[in-house]
């Protein structure tokens, strides 16, 4: 039996002595000690530290991937999913593969791989006894998937499931129902921004960030906005400086001379090409890319441009469809670049494409086979440069190209690989034997090929290291291309200190009407509006740098004044759960001016914490000041506060589908309470606060078939879905205050100096 507490004298309450408190909130904000501006400043900072978890890094692993390794291991495990993104050539396999030896322990990893790279990622779990189980992109298109895994998954290069409507994005997207992933990519940002938000979504909750101060990670990806939050599911470190060769550039100009022969521009303006704008855009773009390439590829590109008219007037005699099979081997290599489905209206037999003409090509196909025959400038300097002993990499985007330089240059012995052939001058040899050629630690000795001709297909995964030079023929649609690209050799383990990038401009005459390098350069902008890249520092990376710059200084979380002419309260503070003081659930930083106005934008931030950081001595801050700044400080709290509480019960944006299954389950609900049905009632509760919850894409694509499906079938499915994360009872606390205000000898409370700058009373 419990008692309580026996009193020696009953405690007394006097009514006269309660005070009235404005903002209940006030009471938990406990500013520490008084302090110097420096030592706060460095309890602030250091507040911000990415969280790390403390598993140790396996031996195999170098010292400059420990960082990725630890952030990565903690943000799977809090977040189920994170995107690994350090730079090309880092080294981003190993690091994946110690996750998931961390996370599965013994159990098999599940890889979803692109399928070149299948024997690469099989031959590095067999060296490090990690088992895989693996499965390429293309399986991953028809739902086949690993069996008899469970845990972690690793889904490489997965920018190549950016896009929702894709049957990978929906194979995997289901598969990973209640599985954590870990996407592995160095360009996880191809068109769009929401390319980087729809990888997360496969097992990133879209309310996985609401404590953060992000409701929905879609909304926040479809604004074009940044937040430092993102740091916490996306891992990007740079490598070490000396860790990879060193890169320069240099750039190719087209002479006068090019395109004097035929005229690629004049030519594809006679083709009538399609009534819908969108369609002949496409098919323009598709020739005049192939004449950016090469005189060969323009004739390959007008020959598949004839089949596929022919195709179309026999699908249109026939009362058929155009088949989609036709569109892909029209676009050829440029169809994962270029192919936007739903440009093309042909689901009732017709694309619009204007037949008149065949009669046009007829004329223009014999005139661009003619021009192959005649001196190349373009090819005549990339002898130049492959005439130069350093190994070189020269990519294309068309198989036609790839043909044209190894038959034009054939007494340089080059070798070649493509999609599906490889060799070595007019010899065929097994792609992985071309390929092992350019890798670390292989000499090509007397008589071996010095340079590889490649299209896209060997610019994703491969370790090329062998190459000091890369070289790009013809310019890609995206900077994710160029990076790829280039990373084969600039990358750990390279044979040189330094590799030379050389880039083919396209014609004036022709980047005229393709607009290459101007969306090259608009695209290569995108990584840094989230953060990503040496552009996006200022989203989150300033947060681990501003943590390293004060690591080892005194900090003290407590109160501090600054004497400054823009008053104003830098302030600091982290969410706990009461049961759980050990771990930090968020940390924040942010600048309060005199208005209540508060920001926590990095540039303001950074400026701040500069400032406090240069003040050695104390300066007192009277009780007056503090009360107001804490006072506008609560609703800034209260506000973060509020998002953890309704992330539990609401969505931000809820789908139609979440609607109507959350009121579908309020009915089962109500029927299991009058039937007392103690258990089922729980059970149903819990499908509730999944279902007004954020999702994956997975959990989407459940909710919108539990909508519509029996009620026997939405209690079975509970077994499918993760309980929602519960934020009850989380607290605030302070990780420092710094006033920033004209300190002076003279100085006086606030209350002082707004009583004299009052008018004064009429005396008598």
């Amino acid at each position: 039996m419990h008692f309580g507490p026996r009193w020696a004298a009953l405690p007394a309450i006097v009514a006269e002595q309660l005070v009235a408190v404005p903002d209940p909130l006030l009471t938990s904000l406990r500013p520490g000690p008084a302090a110097c501006g420096a030592a706060v400043a460095a309890s602030l900072a250091r507040s911000l530290v990415p969280a790390e978890d403390r598993a140790p890094p396996p031996a195999w692993l170098l010292a400059a991937q420990h960082s990725s390794f630890r952030q990565t291991l903690a943000a799977v495990r809090r977040y189920r999913g994170a995107v690994l993104a350090d730079p090309v050539g880092s080294g981003k396999t190993y690091v994946a593969l110690a996750v998931a030896s961390a996370f599965n322990r013994s159990h098999p990893t599940a890889c979803v791989v692109p399928a070149t790279l299948l024997a690469q990622w099989e031959a590095a779990g067999k060296g490090l006894g990690i088992r895989l189980a693996l499965a390429s992109h293309e399986q991953a298109s028809r739902g086949r998937l690993p069996k008899g895994t469970r845990g972690l998954v690793i889904v490489d290069e997965s920018h190549h499931f950016r896009n929702r409507l894709t049957r990978r994005y929906i194979h995997l997207a289901s598969w990973l129902l209640k599985r954590p992933a870990l996407l592995v990519t160095a360009t996880p940002i191809v068109n769009k921004l929401a390319d980087l938000g729809n990888q997360l979504h496969l097992s990133v909750r879209d309310n996985a960030l609401a404590i953060e101060g992000i409701p929905s990670l879609r909304a926040l990806m479809q604004s074009g906005c940044h937040h430092p939050a993102l740091g916490h599911v996306v891992v990007e470190n740079e490598a070490e400086v000396g860790a990879r060769p060193a890169r320069t550039s240099r750039i190719i100009v087209p002479g006068a001379e090019e395109c004097v022969v035929l005229d690629p521009g004049e030519l594809v303006s006679r083709l009538r090409l399609s009534r819908n704008e969108s369609v002949a855009r496409l098919v323009r773009r598709v020739l005049l890319r192939g004449a950016a390439s090469s005189p060969a590829a323009l004739v390959g590109a007008l020959q598949r441009y004839r089949r596929l008219l022919l195709h179309a007037r026999d699908a249109l005699q026939a009362g058929r469809a155009m088949e989609r099979s036709e569109l892909r081997r029209f676009t050829a290599d440029l169809g994962d670049q270029l192919v936007w489905w739903e440009l093309f209206p042909i689901d009732h037999g017709s694309s619009d494409l204007d037949l008149a003409d065949l009669v046009e090509l007829d004329r223009a196909i014999p005139a661009a086979t003619a021009a192959v025959k005649e001196t190349d400038p373009k090819l005549q300097r990339l002898r130049d440069i492959l005439s130069e002993e350093k190994p070189a990499l020269v990519f294309t985007t068309s198989r036609d190209t790839v043909r044209y330089i190894r038959e034009r240059l054939g007494d340089l012995r080059l070798a070649w690989c493509t999609g599906d052939r490889a060799g070595i001058g007019p010899g065929l040899l097994p792609r992985p034997s071309v390929l092992a050629w350019f890798r670390a630690g292989v000499s090509s000795g007397a008589g071996g090929p010095r340079h590889l001709v490649v299209t896209d297909v060997a610019a994703e995964g491969l370790d090329l290291q062998r190459a000091g030079r890369v070289v790009h023929y013809d310019l890609p649609w995206t900077p994710m291309r160029l990076e790829q690209r280039e990373g084969r050799a600039v990358r750990l383990g390279s044979r040189h200190s330094e590799v030379e990038v050389v880039r083919f401009a396209p014609p004036v005459s022709l980047e005229r009407w393709l607009r290459l390098e101007e969306t090259l350069a608009y695209k290569a902008r995108l990584p840094a509006t989230v953060g990503l890249g040496s552009g996006g520092r200022h989203v989150w990376s300033w947060r681990a740098e501003l943590a390293k710059r004060f690591d080892g200084a005194e900090a003290v979380a407590g109160l501090a004044g600054v004497s400054s002419s823009l008053p104003g309260l830098l302030a600091g503070f982290t969410l706990y759960r009461p049961t759980d003081p050990a771990r930090c659930l968020s940390a924040t930083i942010g600048w309060l001016d005199v208005r209540g106005v508060w920001t926590e934008a990095p540039a303001v931030v950074a400026e701040r914490l500069k400032a406090a950081a240069a003040q050695a001595q104390h300066e007192r801050v009277d009780a007056e000041t503090l009360r107001k700044y804490l006072e506008l400080l609560a609703p800034v709290i209260r506000d973060r506060l509020g998002l953890t509480r309704a992330g539990r019960w609401l969505a931000p944006d809820p789908t139609s589908a979440s609607r109507n299954l959350a009121k579908r389950l309020a009915g089962l609900i109500h029927q299991a309470a009058g039937l007392r049905q103690d258990g089922r009632l729980l059970q149903l509760e819990r499908m509730l606060a999944f279902a007004a919850g954020g999702h994956t894409a997975g959990e989407e694509m459940l909710v919108e078939r539990l909508a519509e499906a029996p009620d026997r079938e939405i209690r079975a499915a509970l077994s499918q879905v993760s309980p929602q994360t519960s934020w009850d009872g989380i607290e605030a606390r302070l990780t420092g205050l710094v006033v920033f205000a004209p300190f002076t000898q003279a100085y006086r409370p606030v209350a002082e100096r707004e009583a004299d700058a009052s008018p004064p009373r009429n005396s008598k």
